[in-house]
């Protein structure tokens, strides 16, 4: 009984130690009676991965390329691949809570205009915010285009619609013959060409214009029979937007995947080819210590170099050189110039460095 009423009494007061616990509240950034409370950023990333979808599509006559026009390995089925056309890496400013300060603001540092971001980090002092636009985490629409093997001609749907085949060719009783009858009209058209092209045509144009318009419209017509044979390649090219806050180096990790059909997919779909992500601080290992100064100012990045390397297997993709403000350190600059003299300051908004620091002489 004296045991079950100890144990309960030490329940009761650890439960008072607890509540009595003083509550640790995030400061908010902005102005306050004694001055300005402020971040300072650690960066974040943006890799902009443009991707193109190809998707073969034989033609009707596939399989009689070789034999009327001595095209030899015509794909007979539809094929679909993926690759990546471009890869680009755009930095951006994030609130580090590590980071949190407060300046009082003295002499002629009372009329200071201190500027913030909408989470609080530190932008400019007496000076205009730099200009600098964050890239919109989405993915854009696609960009369709329908091409001819061959010579990798644009054609539209409107043409691929009407690709002239003759009226034997359709009123022929099997594919065999009317590929034959239409490999019969692609050489035709090639060697009517050749007999423009050398002027030994019976009737050749009167003026050269007239000449180059007559040789492009033969040209557009093979292209269009040619791609009952040969097939055509849709190519659908779309922009994804992946977003990465490394705090630390990166040592070949999976960053994301490329299905051959779905294209763009999670790092832990299987489905899809890997591609990894490498991240290196090519800053020295120890950074200065900023001095305990009595004196107030504002605190500001000096960011390290990083180098990010984007790779598939041991084929490197991109490679960039980034300056992160968390692989650097922070410094002070000293209050007595802002409390003396009319300073202006801008920072970068992604890493947090210092941009721009005039001081006003007094006339």
């Amino acid at each position: 009984m004296l045991n079950r009423i100890f144990h309960s009494a030490c329940l009761l007061l650890f439960s008072l130690l607890l509540s009595a616990q003083p509550e640790m509240t995030q400061l908010q950034p902005g102005q306050t009676p004694d001055g300005v409370v402020y971040y300072l950023p650690k960066t974040a990333l943006h890799i902009h991965l443009l991707i193109e979808k190809q998707t073969y599509t034989p033609g009707q006559f596939a399989r009689y390329a070789e034999r009327y026009l001595h095209q030899k390995g015509v794909v007979q089925q539809e094929q679909i691949s993926q690759r990546i056309v471009s890869c680009e890496v755009s930095s951006f400013g994030v609130r580090d809570t590590s980071k949190c300060y407060s300046v009082r603001l003295k002499g002629k540092a009372e009329t200071a205009e201190v500027r913030l971001s909408e989470q609080g980090t530190l932008l400019a002092v007496n000076d205009e915010p730099l200009a600098y636009s964050i890239p919109t985490l989405s993915t854009f629409n696609s960009h369709l285009s329908t091409v001819n093997c061959p010579r990798n001609a644009t054609l539209s749907k409107r043409e691929l619609s009407t690709s002239l085949l003759s009226s034997e060719a359709l009123a022929a009783g099997s594919t065999a013959k009317m590929a034959e009858i239409t490999a019969q009209q692609i050489q035709e058209l090639q060697e009517r060409r050749q007999l423009l092209a050398t002027g030994e045509a019976d009737e050749m144009p009167q003026d050269e214009q007239q000449l180059r318009l007559m040789l492009q419209e033969i040209d557009q017509k093979c292209n269009q029979l040619m791609t009952h044979f040969t097939g055509t390649v849709r190519r659908d090219s779309s922009e994804h937007i992946l977003t990465l806050c490394p705090e630390k180096e990166i040592n070949h990790q999976v960053l994301f995947r490329i299905s051959r059909r779905l294209g763009l997919v999670d790092k832990d779909d299987l489905s899809g080819i890997p591609y990894y992500i490498d991240l290196k601080n090519l800053s020295p290992a120890e950074h200065p210590v900023p001095e305990n100064k009595k004196q107030q100012g504002f605190y500001v990045n000096v960011p390290g170099m990083s180098q990010l390397t984007i790779s598939q297997d041991d084929q490197t993709l991109a490679q960039f050189l980034v300056p992160l403000a968390q692989f650097g350190f922070t410094e002070l600059r000293d209050g007595d110039l802002f409390r003396r003299y009319i300073t202006h300051l801008q920072l970068h908004p992604a890493t947090g460095a210092v941009v721009r620091q005039q001081v006003e002489q007094e006339k």
